[in-house]
């Protein structure tokens, strides 16, 4: 019987730059596997192997896509056997985890003898030339966030903080009730990221065998965030797991927030991550009305939909550039891809199989 399917992010491209939570990710595993060498998707290849070598065990399995491109992995979590697997390129070239075994997997023996002076010289100024996009397209996020920062402040000015601050105490009184006294084990992670086809979540799959789950509407500004942020912090000094979701455009920020052991969820579930209820146990959180003043939509409607527009442009703009990335990229993978070969590279997630097999006393 196939386990549960986790879908979430490591990293984003962000206006902040490329910003990765995989410290945090992978803490507390037992054994991670780094999947190490510069082979193009090569090391997306074998993450798909494995993928497909474990898709009908038993395990809870974490995959964590790539900010890019989402098709392609590049980490695996089994969460019960505490294992995770996880791409060297996307993670540290000098990884190290307080009290967890790091296993480094050759990935470049793949390539074929003599083939790898020859690509590294063909895609040397592609990659210069992804380098600059990717400086472009963070420049272009921040504009971007810079825009929308105008668009909060009218929303800003006009919040009720004494009763957003309610709000927030009053869930955190009724939901985040501690069954056991422990110290709270908190992970962060990304539920969507601006990707080359645009923006991407799973907030559907990350909540869909939760018992409960607050959508929170609102507009920008409107203190979503820095609730998501105090609740955190009490779920935390009141011992409750805590799952912890950033934004994919600002890291700053915070989407959402699941509690495993209360079967709770609660996120911004504004755009581009918009979603409504659908079942028992869904229900919405409305911090607009709550907590801003009434009329503000139309008493700047014009130049709240003057920026809305600039920001959308923008949010356009930037999107286009991971684009160009995408189509380069492609290019260098290409060259990598007709240099490896692809019976090694199922050797290479063999060995990882064969090794986990060992770990976990089972076989695939």
């Amino acid at each position: 019987m196939a386990g549960l399917e986790k879908h979430y992010f490591g990293r984003g491209n962000t206006a902040v730059g490329l910003y990765t939570l995989y410290d945090s990710i992978l803490n507390g595993l037992d054994t991670v596997f780094v999947i190490d060498g510069r082979i193009g998707s090569g090391t997306s290849q074998v993450l798909a192997q494995l993928a497909a070598a474990w898709k009908d065990n038993g395990w809870t399995k974490h995959y964590i896509h790539e900010t890019l491109d989402s098709e392609q992995l590049e980490g695996i979590i089994l969460e019960e056997a505490r294992i995770g697997i996880v791409d060297g390129n996307a993670w540290s070239a000098d990884p190290v985890l307080e009290g967890t075994e790091i296993r480094v997997i050759d990935a470049a023996a793949a390539l074929r003898s003599g083939f790898i002076d020859d690509v590294e010289a063909r895609t040397k100024d592609l990659e210069q030339e992804i380098a600059a996009l990717y400086a472009k397209a963070y420049d272009s996020f921040l504009k971007t966030l810079r825009i929308h920062d105008e668009w909060e402040k009218f929303y800003i000015d006009h919040l009720d903080r004494e009763r957003a601050n309610q709000i927030t105490a009053e869930f955190a009184d009724e939901y985040l009730v501690p069954f056991r006294s422990k110290k709270a084990n908190v992970t962060r992670r990304f539920l969507g990221a601006a990707t080359w086809q645009g923006a991407l979540d799973y907030v559907p799959n990350l909540t869909e065998n939760l018992r409960t789950r607050i959508f929170v509407k609102g507009r920008p500004g409107s203190g979503k965030s820095t609730m998501f942020k105090k609740l955190a912090k009490e779920a935390e000094a009141r011992g409750i797991d805590t799952e912890i979701y950033h934004c994919g455009f600002d890291p700053n920020s915070l989407d959402m927030l699941i509690f495993p052991e209360l079967s709770l969820a609660i996120f911004d579930s504004t755009a581009p991550h918009e979603h409504f209820p659908s079942r028992e146990g869904d229900s919405i959180l409305d911090v607009y009305e709550l907590a801003i003043k009434e009329g503000t939509d139309e008493a700047f409607a014009e130049e709240i939909a003057e920026i809305r527009g600039r920001y959308s442009a923008s949010m356009k703009h930037s999107i286009s550039i991971l684009s160009d990335i995408k189509r380069i990229r492609d290019e260098v993978w290409s060259a990598y891809d007709a240099a490896v070969d692809p019976a090694a590279l199922r050797a290479v997630a063999t060995q990882v199989v064969r090794q986990v097999d060992a770990l976990t006393n089972s076989s695939v």
